[in-house]
């Protein structure tokens, strides 16, 4: 069953991300929704909102039965909920038993290599990695490389708004020495030299002020999964990713933490949402993605994609996501986001609704690294 048509089940679906991708899913002309999440109130107020054709399903992710009764019925589910890195493969894998397609906004390869192979893809699409970061921040250079050619790619990520319970557990994991590298999406301070990844090859620091970012900030290295991929794909000869955290509350917890074992994630997450929130205080929230690139004849560009909501520009790459499963365009199988969408066409379509952000392209110098060489 595709377009209208199509039952789609959306678990996180009044969160941060979620219910952004619910609206979006509208507008896209999937109003046939099957609402999942913990509480039923935000549930009802989303389904009662205009255009919706939508049925709430309380449905507690960590219980099989109830994940198992929320997908059975759906043609697609979309997962919303996170943290990525306590998930993993159990959404997938009850969407999947239960005969429906899934994306997933995050998932990345951990989901991905869990999924190949299995026998319950037979028939089947799934697609991970569909938010901002990873999958617009990869389909954002496929989309360069295939206009004008790419050989360098460096890049900055960060803002000042909330912070969620999934977002904040993810992120701590990405610091340099504080998790075990098999429950995060990357390296910390690698950098891609010559084909390969090079360990330890940047450093973090406070106080840097990150390429078209107002303020100075604490701008942490980190190879992601997406961006080595990427690399190895396109045959990038060089590659940087950068983490920014402007609020000084943020950075100032961050650089305690960085370098050194988590004892208490749990505890650290929290007080990490904590500091977030008092640093947004007053203030109006941003989220900016800033690319720069280099073609084979020296030629630089920089992409600056600026939202108000970082969260919401995942929901709108997530439907997106859905939509194109359902339209047909996505072939069976496992696969991330920015390697099956087309970049010209999606990226048209998402910026397109305001509430994706802005997109902007400008001449620009690559001055090379932005950060010493070395380590913390």
């Amino acid at each position: 069953m595709t377009g209208a048509d199509a039952l789609v089940g959306v678990v996180g679906a009044s969160g941060a991300v979620g219910a952004p991708a619910v609206r979006f899913l509208r507008t896209l002309g999937h109003p046939r929704l099957r609402l999942g999440g913990r509480r039923p109130e935000p549930l009802r107020a989303l389904a009662r909102e205009p255009g919706a054709r939508a049925e709430t399903v309380r449905v507690d992710i960590h219980d099989d039965s109830s994940l198992a009764d929320f997908c059975r019925g759906c043609d697609l589910v979309l997962n919303c909920a996170g943290p990525s890195y306590a998930l993993v493969d159990r959404v997938a894998l009850a969407a999947l038993a239960a005969g429906a397609d899934y994306v997933d906004v995050t998932g990345d390869e951990p989901v991905r290599a869990a999924l190949t192979g299995s026998p319950l893809l037979r028939g089947r699409t799934a697609v991970v990695s569909a938010g901002l970061l990873p999958g617009l921040s990869a389909l954002l250079p496929r989309r360069t490389a295939a206009r004008h050619g790419l050989v360098r790619l460096r890049a900055h990520a960060g803002g000042l708004e909330r912070c969620t319970e999934a977002a904040a557990g993810d992120l701590l994991l990405s610091l340099p020495g504080a998790a075990d590298q098999d429950a995060v999406f990357g390296t910390p301070l690698a950098a891609w030299r010559g084909g390969r990844a090079a360990p330890r090859a940047l450093r973090a620091a406070d106080a840097v002020r990150a390429p078209h970012f107002p303020t100075p900030g604490f701008v942490q290295p980190f190879l992601t999964e997406e961006v080595r991929r990427l690399a190895a794909d396109l045959a990038l000869g060089e590659a940087e990713w950068f983490n920014v955290h402007l609020g000084e509350r943020s950075r100032t917890l961050l650089s305690s933490l960085a370098g050194r074992p988590l004892a208490d994630l749990a505890g650290a997450a929290a007080a990490l949402r904590r500091a977030a929130a008092l640093d947004l205080a007053g203030r109006e929230p941003f989220y900016l993605l800033v690319l720069e690139t280099a073609d084979a004849r020296g030629r630089e560009r920089t992409l600056v994609l600026r939202t108000a909501d970082g969260y919401r520009t995942t929901g709108h790459v997530g439907a997106w996501t859905v939509h194109e499963v359902l339209e047909g365009r996505i072939p069976r199988g496992v696969h991330h986001a920015a390697d099956v969408l087309d970049p010209e066409r999606s990226v048209t379509a998402l910026f397109a609704d305001p509430g994706t952000g802005t997109l902007r392209e400008y001449e620009g110098a690559f001055a090379g690294s932005a950060h010493e060489e070395g380590a913390l």
